[in-house]
């Protein structure tokens, strides 16, 4: 209990988002008008499981998922994630977050499910041997005694801005919300990145448990999606040599520094270690492949190029000259708008058969000019 209210059986209230029946201008109209309206907040959403911290008047605490169990209760899952403990416990007795749990270099609600799913001891062992859940908080319903279900979302997530200062943790992220022209921005980065959007709610609303208010609270994801239709134009770029990933303790792609032999090498990094004349390279260089195409438009009948793009498949890359004037569907954090156009991270989605390079003009991305 925190201030008489059971957070415990508090039924978490639901996103809601355009129904499939409304057209694609119709959730596109509606959506931006609330973003630009500056009614509205909004904050990445990760794709993990929602999960409800409960740190009762009393100091006993649980940790409960959004549906309950056979016997008709939350199900406290605390003991399922101990890299967490040292974080509840420093927080104030009556205290409730609102949060999702999951695994910064690998999203997807199935992926906690394979830790928050199976017994205590074995979810501690899969994470002490791989990467271990973190824990993103995005509402803070109750603090240090005080209910906050009748402050504003404004308000709520203001408090959740200090607390990111006070109580920061190394397995713990706060929600950081923007509006207007600054939320449209990080909605297109986040998609862009490949992120699974973002929860878009009404500055004035409050927290409506079990309910889905379609007025106060948006889920918002791929339909506002900036994307371009574009062209490989057959130019390409050589790969970078030196491998500098995350990977290298298990890396197998490796070069001799004194002969440039490149060699496959299981252990090249303990050999490297030892002190072998080796480093690693990456797999395109290691190939002979392509690093990055470029991709362009049509601009008064001639090929207008927009940069180049990496991060493509292996077959992509193996084979650019089969790909020379396929047209494909680009996203982009954002598209430049300067005497030199071009576009800041841009990815590939799919390839459109749909399309010739015809289609892919200047005007249908910058307007006429």
């Amino acid at each position: 209990m925190i201030s008489n209210i059971d957070f415990h059986d508090l039924e978490p209230m639901k996103y809601w988002a355009p129904p499939s029946t409304w057209t694609p201008e119709k959730k596109k109209e509606t959506t931006q008008f609330r973003i630009f309206s500056g009614e509205w907040i909004g904050a990445r959403k990760m794709d993990g499981a929602f999960y409800k911290f409960v740190k009762n008047d009393d100091g006993s605490m649980e940790l409960l998922g959004r549906s309950k169990g056979v016997g008709g209760d939350y199900l406290d899952k605390i003991e399922w994630v101990p890299q967490l403990k040292s974080f509840f416990d420093e927080l104030p007795n009556g205290t409730c977050l609102l949060g999702e749990l999951y695994f910064p270099s690998n999203e997807g609600s199935s992926k906690v499910t394979t830790i928050m799913g199976c017994l205590t001891e074995k979810a501690i062992d899969r994470q002490n041997k791989g990467d271990k859940l973190n824990y993103y908080v995005f509402d803070v319903l109750a603090f240090d005694g005080e209910s906050y279900l009748k402050k504003t979302a404004e308000e709520r997530f203001e408090e959740l801005n200090i607390m990111c200062e006070a109580y920061s943790h190394k397995y713990v992220q706060y929600a950081k919300y923007y509006d207007g022209t600054e939320l449209w921005n990080q909605l297109q980065s986040v998609l862009a990145e490949g992120g699974e959007g973002m929860v878009i709610t009404r500055k004035e609303s409050l927290y409506q448990p079990g309910k889905r208010p379609s007025k106060d609270c948006q889920k918002v994801k791929k339909e506002l999606q900036e994307t371009i239709d574009c062209f490989f134009t057959g130019k390409i770029m050589p790969p970078s040599r030196l491998y500098t990933g995350k990977e290298v303790e298990t890396w197998k792609y490796w070069q001799n520094e004194k002969t440039g032999e490149k060699f496959i090498n299981e252990k090249g990094y303990d050999d490297y270690l030892a002190g072998a004349p080796i480093f690693p390279i990456t797999k395109p260089f290691f190939n002979g492949w392509a690093g990055s195409l470029e991709i362009g438009i049509l601009r008064d009948g001639k090929v207008y190029p927009l940069g180049y793009l990496s991060g493509l498949s292996d077959a992509i890359k193996a084979h650019p000259e089969e790909v020379k004037g396929k047209v494909i569907e680009i996203t982009a954090m954002e598209i430049m708008d300067t005497e030199n156009k071009g576009l800041r991270h841009a990815k590939m989605l799919c390839f459109r058969p749909d399309l010739t390079y015809k289609d892919c003009t200047y005007e249908k991305v910058f307007g006429n000019e």
